[in-house]
């Protein structure tokens, strides 16, 4: 009888190892992200652009009405420290997963327009859940079709 729990547990111990390491695939969250791309060519040839995506959700679509309040919030963060160690799992994953997705929308609206050919210098970054941002600078410099091309207002 002893044998048959170890078993059972070395199992279930293998079974939560597989479904904890499974590759997260970004591509999950196509076609329910917004994203703008802004660009900013200096006089001396400097190409600077921030990226900002945020996802479109049901949540994001509510009425204040339909919206929780903040007190519900707070109520919901007093669990105990077990349930609160596993919100913060799901959510540093969710960041991670929402992350990858901004990068790759960054990486097609790059390609698709042609602004950094070379690559570019990533300035900074805010991840945050629902919305993200990439400020970064081009490898290369503006010639003059790309300035004509992406002239800002």
């Amino acid at each position: 009888m002893p044998f048959r729990y170890l078993s059972l547990a070395i199992l279930s111990c293998f079974s939560l190892i597989a479904c904890s390491s499974a590759p997260i695939d970004p591509s999950e969250l196509a076609g329910k992200l917004r994203d703008k791309l802004t660009t900013d060519i200096k006089s001396d040839g400097l190409k600077l652009f921030s990226y900002k995506a945020r996802l479109v959700d049901e949540k994001s679509t509510m009425n204040d009405t339909e919206r929780p309040f903040p007190h519900e919030a707070r109520i919901r963060n007093m669990q105990d420290p077990r349930e609160q160690r596993r919100a913060m799992q799901d959510l540093q994953d969710s960041l991670e997963i929402w992350g990858r997705q901004v990068d790759l929308g960054l990486i097609k609206t790059l390609e698709m327009t042609g602004y950094c050919r070379e690559g570019y210098i990533e300035l900074s970054r805010i991840i945050e859940p629902g919305r993200g941002e990439i400020r970064g600078e081009c490898q290369e410099g503006a010639t003059n079709a790309d300035k004509q091309k992406f002239m800002s207002y």
